[in-house]
């Protein structure tokens, strides 16, 4: 009987060896998945080189280039600029960061952030997961195959003193519940048994439809969230990259101060020598010295922060800060709340997402209603059992078309179909918050942005009184007519002006940005690829 086993197995593997060898069988690993074509490449960032921190975006978008009416234009006359002054006396101990590699403009670093950010590339695998589940959805209209092959052997002995039944009958032993078998019959053979099934669901009444169309809404559902999270990514690197011109702007302004306090300090220190002014000026201005320089090395330190936040944004290390574009000029918004609140109903991903999640919820209570009605199943089986000694076959085709219909469950499809009501009332009634709460973030970003526009035209006079009033000042502090308090009080108003105007411009930058992204016609993929601007 060993025998006979082992030389079924040695068949076997026979057959299965020339597979294996010849590749017939393909590990797991080879079979690829056609999505990986749109995965996200992991950068060794350890390697950043120039070619991967300046993406191939062919331009920045156009509507970057329009230039402002001229009450809003900021020409290069009246924005902040140093004034003419020798170099300060004293070192910054804590200097500007330095770039490590070449400056990028604002959509060549939203571009690197596409490749580098692992947040979307998690987003990415949502995608991928939903276009399994579909499949697994649809694999269920199809029929299943199973095969099952079987190689063994069995003993039969059956002896003992025989049961006497009568003349001419056959002496037997009887087994409980499985027949009686003759006395002396012993049977020592191998067998092989091959059986093979087809199974097919004909008829459902709408269970598999329904949650077909619930994998693909929910497919749609997370393309619909890759796209808003590839424009939530965008926002965060246009936000983050204005805030670095912002700090690198303001640690410009407080240099000028310092600057104009160290001159100062030395005007005092000069006509004290002379016997023009008191002690108590040069005090004056060493104590305005020392707080210009502490809020220079307070602007240093905000501008190493925004560059980590920009480095964050993008996906690269903290210590890799890279270095940015000053825009050409002040991009121009002229389109009414009107169209602004029509852009976010067309854009929004949200509300699409909402729009996807009734249906889904629809079609969810297609399915519970379904599963009252019956099943209609096609099933087929197919066995063949062949014996070695004595030889024997039996080869046996059954096929059958079964109904199967569950009449009572004890109330538990009447609450799914209960549930699966609600839940499409549930859908509807967060569609409806969803909208109320894009409106409001529509009306909110338009009007911190007119606000935002409009203060960079009542900021601009400030700055041209501030300088004209420290330049008359000075003057006057040279021929020893000016105060101790009346050098400061200019000082600090000029500061002050400029500040205030740097963060006007940038501001609106800010608030211009936002409003695209609560429009929700930011960045995305395929305007990043073509260097096309946003559907403003």
């Amino acid at each position: 009987m060993a025998c006979i086993v082992a030389d079924r197995l040695f068949r076997v593997l026979c057959i299965l060896v020339p597979l294996l060898a010849g590749g017939c069988i393909r590990p797991r690993a080879e079979v690829r998945d056609p999505l990986e074509a749109r995965a996200l490449p992991v950068p060794d960032r350890s390697r950043l080189t120039d070619a991967m921190v300046r993406p191939a975006v062919a331009e920045r978008p156009r509507d970057a280039d329009q230039a402002l009416p001229a009450a809003l234009d900021p020409s290069p006359a009246a924005l902040p600029r140093p004034i003419e002054a020798a170099s300060p006396d004293f070192p910054v101990t804590d200097g500007p960061p330095e770039a490590t590699s070449q400056p990028l403009s604002l959509p060549e670093a939203i571009g690197l952030a596409y490749r580098l950010q692992p947040r979307l590339r998690a987003q990415l695998e949502s995608i991928a997961q939903a276009r399994g589940r579909e499949q697994i959805a649809f694999s269920t209209f199809l029929p299943t195959v199973a095969g099952n092959y079987d190689v063994g052997g069995f003993t039969l002995g059956v002896g003992g003193e025989p049961i006497g039944v009568g003349r001419g009958t056959q002496n037997f032993n009887f087994i409980p519940f499985l027949g009686s078998v003759p006395v002396g019959l012993n049977i020592q053979s191998g067998y092989e048994l091959a059986e093979l099934k087809v199974q097919w669901l004909l008829l459902d009444f709408g269970r598999r439809l329904g949650r077909y169309d619930q994998a693909k809404l929910a497919k749609d559902v997370a393309q619909l969230q890759t796209d808003r999270a590839f424009q939530t990514v965008a926002n965060e690197v246009s936000v983050a990259y204005y805030g670095v011109l912002r700090a690198k702007a303001l640690r410009r302004t407080f240099e000028d101060a310092a600057r104009r306090a160290d001159m100062q300090l030395a005007d005092a220190r000069k006509l004290l020598g002379e016997g023009v002014v008191e002690r108590e000026t040069v005090l004056r201005a060493e104590v305005l010295r020392a707080e210009t320089r502490q809020q220079l090395h307070a602007a240093v330190e905000s501008e190493y922060v925004a560059l980590a936040e920009l480095d964050l944004a993008i996906g690269l290390k903290c210590n890799q800060p890279v270095g940015v574009v000053e825009p050409p000029a002040i991009p121009t918004f002229d389109r009414s709340l009107a169209d602004c609140l029509q852009t976010a109903v067309r854009e929004r991903r949200e509300f699409h997402v909402a729009q996807r999640a009734v249906e889904i919820a629809r079609q969810g209570s297609r399915v519970a209603r379904a599963d009252f009605a019956p099943k209609v199943i096609a099933d087929g089986t197919l066995l063949d059992f062949r014996q070695a000694s004595p030889t024997g076959a039996v080869d046996l085709a059954v096929g059958f078309i079964r109904l199967d219909w569950t009449l009572f469950e004890g109330g538990r499809r009447i609450a799914e179909a209960r549930v699966a009501d609600s839940r499409v009332r549930e859908a509807m009634a967060q569609a409806e918050s969803i909208v109320d709460n894009i409106a409001f973030q529509v009306n909110e970003a338009y009007r911190r942005m007119v606000t935002a526009r409009l203060g960079i035209e009542d900021a601009r006079p400030a700055v041209e009184q501030a300088r004209e009033n420290f330049r008359l000042v000075r003057s006057r502090a040279l021929e020893g007519d000016a105060t101790p308090t009346e050098i400061s009080d200019a000082q600090a108003s000029l500061t002050r002006a400029e500040q205030s105007y740097l963060n006007a411009v940038y501001n609106y930058l800010t608030a211009r940005t936002r409003l695209e992204y609560a429009m929700g016609a930011g960045q995305t993929p395929a305007t990043a690829a073509h260097g096309l601007p946003p559907s403003v």
